[in-house]
């Protein structure tokens, strides 16, 4: 048989708070831990009764259940209670009461886990967790949980907005209301998350209970396991663009017409331009009643100036397919320079070529880039001096392929740099400026770009770059 005085030892070396009482609370042990939990010391301990130290809310229910342990209705009870120590501060304990005998004589056991500072985070996080449940449930944009297969685990009440409630749709997969064309999409998109890239957004069409579609525009998070780094939860939060899609398209449609309307007077203007001369000699032949011909040169010089502005306005308006055909860049610029030759020769100017060899592959329209290189290296020619000169370079760096073309003229002052490419806005004298904007559509539909660097008195750098592409791209 173990010694009385080593389950004394127990009782008050016990790192759990410990009380034992008679049944009518007029003699009470307890162990230092107890003391500690409630805020005092030995020397400051004075016993009067359980009510002293406990919540008046839990101490109602702890009597409760204590009245029942003593007349025998329940051997034992547990429960949260919450203790007012010394200085006022409210503890919280998992208590545990149960009856134990001592020589036929019956004593109340109470032992007390402090859970206190579990129950400040518990508070804590249902604090945190209300915040969201009210944002999410206050907010016009629907916000949903999603297992890794997409199925739903919660979406918030703004769901209403399609017709239907949270709790229709919780279980279902998404897919049961999207688009059938626009799945394909997400899926792929959905292939690309990883903890790398875990944010994605996609725009699609949803249906609404009364079966009509909506275009939505979802951003979705991926949230991974940090053991199996697979994927726990899929959070996405989904607006209604409808009406901002329509915003967008009126917004497209006033400016188209605001473009026509530009576009026609400027038409307009340039027509108008040759046909004044026309008209003129046409009168003076009619009033002379004979034929000039110096008149009729003039006239047809301006009427094939009318073809060329129409023609230009036609190449912009037409949808332009790029072909798949291989470009040989230092062929493409070797035929144009033949044909602006004459042009340079009147200036008694000079045109080099330094041409890296094209090992790369390069695909698009060559026509396209021939009129590109052509309306450039005009360019070039119009603005250089006599004894000018005009350097054509070509590079690769990286995936582009760039073409160079400088000379030696005056420069751009920096007032018409944002003007490059405007249709209309010309420095020549009879220039339309149409050149330069088809020039950029050609460039922008081979997926390359356009740039220029130039300072006034120091002759102006064309810069083409062209991406490099396979021939399956």
């Amino acid at each position: 048989m173990l010694a009385a005085s080593l389950f004394k030892e127990v009782f008050y070396q016990s790192r759990i708070p410990q009380l034992v009482m008679t049944l009518d609370e007029t003699k009470v042990m307890v162990n230092p831990a107890f003391k500690q939990f409630i805020g005092y010391k030995d020397e400051t301990w004075q016993w009067s009764s359980l009510k002293d130290f406990s919540h008046p809310e839990d101490y109602e229910v702890d009597m409760k259940f204590l009245g029942e342990v003593i007349e025998g209705n329940r051997h034992e009870y547990h429960m949260e209670k919450r203790f007012i120590t010394r200085t006022g501060e409210i503890k919280t304990g998992d208590l545990h009461v149960s009856l134990i005998q001592d020589q036929g004589v019956s004593y109340v056991l109470g032992q007390v886990i402090d859970i206190t500072e579990k129950k400040e985070i518990e508070v804590k996080k249902q604090k945190s967790d209300e915040k969201y449940r009210l944002l999410a449930e206050n907010s016009s944009d629907i916000i949903n949980l999603h297992e890794p297969d997409g199925s739903y685990i919660y979406i918030s009440p703004s769901i209403s907005s399609l017709g239907f409630s949270p709790d229709e749709l919780i279980g279902r997969h998404p897919f049961d209301i999207i688009h059938p064309e626009d799945q394909q999409k997400i899926e792929e998109l959905l292939t690309t998350l990883n903890e790398a890239n875990n944010v994605i957004q996609v725009t699609y069409r949803v249906m609404g209970s009364e079966g009509d579609y909506s275009w939505f525009e979802s951003v979705l998070k991926a949230i991974f396991d940090p053991v199996t780094r697979g994927i726990l939860n899929v959070v996405s939060v989904s607006r209604n663009i409808e009406e901002r899609r329509m915003i967008e398209e009126q917004i497209k449609k006033s400016e188209k017409l605001a473009v026509i309307g530009q576009m026609a007077a400027a038409v307009a203007h340039e027509i108008r331009n040759p046909l004044t001369p026309i008209k003129g000699f046409l009168q003076l032949c009619d009033d002379k009643k004979q034929y000039n011909e110096e008149y009729l040169k003039v006239v047809v010089k301006e009427i094939n100036r009318m073809e060329e502005i129409i023609t230009d306005f036609l190449y912009l308006a037409k949808p332009q397919g790029i072909l798949r055909n291989s470009l040989n860049i230092e062929e493409l610029l070797k035929e144009v320079i033949t044909i602006v030759e004459t042009g340079i020769k009147t200036k008694n100017g000079v045109i080099t070529m330094n041409a890296v060899e094209q090992n790369v592959s390069l695909y698009g329209c060559p026509n396209g880039m021939k009129q590109v290189f052509f309306n450039i290296i005009q360019n070039a020619i119009d603005a250089i001096s006599v004894n000018g000169s005009i350097e054509i370079e070509t590079a690769v760096e990286g995936n582009k392929f760039h073409i160079l073309i400088k000379d030696d003229g005056e420069g751009i002052p920096q007032e018409v740099f944002k003007h490059l490419g405007e249709p209309f806005y010309s420095t020549k004298e009879k220039g339309t400026g149409l050149g330069l904007l088809i020039s950029h559509k050609i460039i922008e539909n081979h997926s390359g770009s356009i740039a220029y660097e130039s300072n006034y008195g120091d002759g102006t750098t064309v810069k083409i770059s062209l991406p490099l592409q396979n021939s399956d791209a």
